[in-house]
Parts: C-alpha cells; structure tokens; sequence
C-alpha cells in the first residue's frame, strides 16, 4: 500500500508531503529506507508522531483519508 503523507506544521506553517510504502505487517519504508530511520530530520519528525499516536496508518484502507493531530503538526494520511 501506498500512504500519501501531508504534514502542515502548526508554527511554521511549512508543509512536508512524501509518500510511505508497506504493510502494518512488513512496517512502512520511505524511498527503500524503514520510517523510523530516514535522515531527514523533519519526516522522521512526522513519522514519530504517525507512530506514537495511535495512528491510521496502522489500520487505513485504500482510497480512506485520515487526519491526525499532533503536538506540533497536522498530519494527513491518504491510501491509495
């Protein structure tokens, strides 16, 4: 599955879109590398906050979108 990421960071109002592939099973992975260990520091920011909060991700179905509020930013996942 494929997760469409829109991150709209509530200070700033910088947004961060990318895109997750996986499974709940297998984990999710950003451009071959798993969520939590991206380098870039801004989405391993957002992917913490995806994992931490009792997030979507975990039991979204294709074609849903979900919103997810977070200390520092607004998260919303699509699955295609």
């Amino acid at each position: 599955m494929i997760l469409k990421i829109n991150a709209t960071n509530k200070n700033s109002g910088e947004v961060i879109s990318y895109e997750l592939e996986g499974d709940s099973n297998a984990g999710f992975f950003y451009e071959g590398t798993h969520m939590q260990e991206v380098k870039d520091n801004k989405i391993r920011e957002v992917n913490n906050n995806l994992i931490l909060h009792g997030s979507p991700i975990y039991s979204i179905k294709s074609g849903q979108t979900e919103t997810l509020e977070a200390m520092t930013f607004t998260i919303e996942v699509t699955a295609e």
